[in-house]
């Protein structure tokens, strides 16, 4: 019951034309710009990565516990419980340092322009 008024809401929400027109506005942007298609597929994949290798671990994990192999399931764990950390520390230090670069050249304009502008005052 909860589920089918969900998928309700969801269908309603996609026939909405304003959403309609968005998304026919990104199907041709894609279309007519490999840039962007190339963009999106890395922000996806990136992101559905750590969910798809931690899912799979998990269903290996579950398939070594019915076989009986305690030792191999906390190795399964242990190794896709590091991947799926090593793949989010990358996803937000790659964040952090495209933040610090656009504060960086923030900064770099905001003072050369202030310099600039003080130099040109005293002439």
């Amino acid at each position: 019951m909860y589920y089918e008024e969900q998928a309700k809401k969801c269908q309603t929400f996609l026939q909405h034309s304003n959403v309609r027109k968005f998304i026919l506005r990104f199907k041709e942007q894609l279309a007519r710009n490999p840039f962007l298609q190339v963009a999106t597929f890395i922000a996806l994949a990136s992101l559905l990565a750590p969910i798809f290798l931690f899912i799979i671990f998990g269903i290996v994990s579950a398939i070594f516990v019915f076989i009986g192999f305690m030792i191999v399931q906390g190795t399964v764990l242990a190794i896709g419980a590091s991947i799926l950390s090593c793949i989010l520390f990358c996803i937000i230090s790659t964040i952090t340092m495209v933040g610090l670069f656009i504060l960086c050249v923030y900064y770099i304009l905001h003072y050369t322009n202030r310099v600039f502008n003080l130099l040109i005052s005293k002439t």
